[in-house]
């Protein structure tokens, strides 16, 4: 009995449940910046659909699955660390300034870049370990990509 339960707390999470995680840990902090600002617009819903889409190439019905089963996860969320320390612990320095940019293209779609949106990246990149001007470099290469 007792190895059993040993084996229950020891077991090694599947490939694929890994990677769900990690793909959900992404979408969440995407749509918290979504929600932030207390507007849930559609021109940021589908910056987020299409970088989920092309980060982790899944099908459009995986990214709407994804999507929704990351919002219900943020929405439960207590605080950022869950999602953060699974991309510090995935994702090397270059994947994790790409992140901080997709988050910022997701400010960005609606035009204007509300201050909440903007200080919510700003604490995720110290939660991620990125420096500040990494910070700036990945806001100015998500604003010349979204103005492309």
């Amino acid at each position: 009995m007792f190895s059993k339960l040993k084996a229950l707390f020891t077991e090694e999470k599947k490939p694929e449940s890994k990677e769900h995680d990690i793909s959900l840990a992404v979408t969440a902090m995407m749509i918290e910046i979504m929600r932030i600002d207390g507007k849930l617009d559609s021109a940021e819903r589908k910056v987020i659909f299409d970088a989920i889409e092309k980060r982790f190439d899944l099908s459009h019905e995986a990214v709407e699955t994804l999507i929704a089963e990351a919002s219900e996860a943020q929405s439960k969320s207590t605080d950022l660390h869950q999602f953060t320390s699974l991309i510090n612990q995935q994702f090397s320095t270059e994947e994790r300034i790409d992140i901080l940019k997709e988050l910022w293209q997701v400010a960005m779609a609606d035009g204007h870049i509300d201050p909440y949106e903007e200080q919510l990246i700003r604490r995720v990149a110290g939660l991620i370990g990125v420096y500040h001007g990494e910070f700036i470099q990945a806001k100015i290469d998500a604003r010349n990509e979204s103005s492309n």
